[in-house]
């Protein structure tokens, strides 16, 4: 779906893609690693947990803006092949990477309210607190992966500024 003449194609006269471009290159990474840091050090889970996801949110809202008026910059300049291909993937992975993180922090934060409950004495024999717990092991190694392979940002990125400057630079 190309909106070449619509609001994703040119801001001022310029093209969107060039501008947006960029936010999705260091949000989305950046929130990534973050999520990864904060899925590693269990201290900081309850003061960053929603402000990763908020950023990751942010990444991905603009990876999708980006493949979206990527698709409007190639009908006006043409296609740069190998830059499109990668970037088609973009906005599927980071959306994934996205929800899986939300339910990563909606599960730690359940965890963090269920935990001091299950170390009473009436609950501690309860299935519950444990399956709540390997299930907070398996969507954090899963997320984890996830926001790894969302790092797949920079290559999409990389691809672009080679399209675009390696022919008027050199190298």
């Amino acid at each position: 779906m190309t909106l070449s003449a619509g609001l994703l194609d040119l801001v001022g006269g310029l093209p969107v893609h060039p501008l947006i471009v960029h936010v999705a290159v260091v949000v989305l990474p950046a929130a990534a690693v973050g999520l990864i840091v904060i899925m590693a050090l269990p201290r900081v889970h309850s003061v960053l947990r929603w402000s990763v996801i908020a950023a990751l949110a942010v990444g991905t809202f603009a990876a999708w803006i980006a493949a979206e008026s990527g698709e409007a910059l190639s009908d006006r300049v043409g296609e740069a092949e190998v830059h499109e291909a990668l970037g088609e993937n973009l906005p599927t992975i980071a959306i994934i990477t996205l929800v899986l993180g939300v339910i990563w922090a909606a599960i730690t934060q359940l965890s963090a309210h269920v935990g001091p409950a299950a170390s009473s004495a009436v609950i501690t024999r309860s299935t519950g607190p444990r399956a709540l717990l390997w299930l907070q092991i398996i969507v954090s190694i899963v997320t984890a992966g996830m926001a790894a392979y969302a790092l797949y940002t920079i290559i999409v990125g990389h691809s672009g500024a080679v399209a675009t400057w390696l022919p008027r630079v050199g190298g």
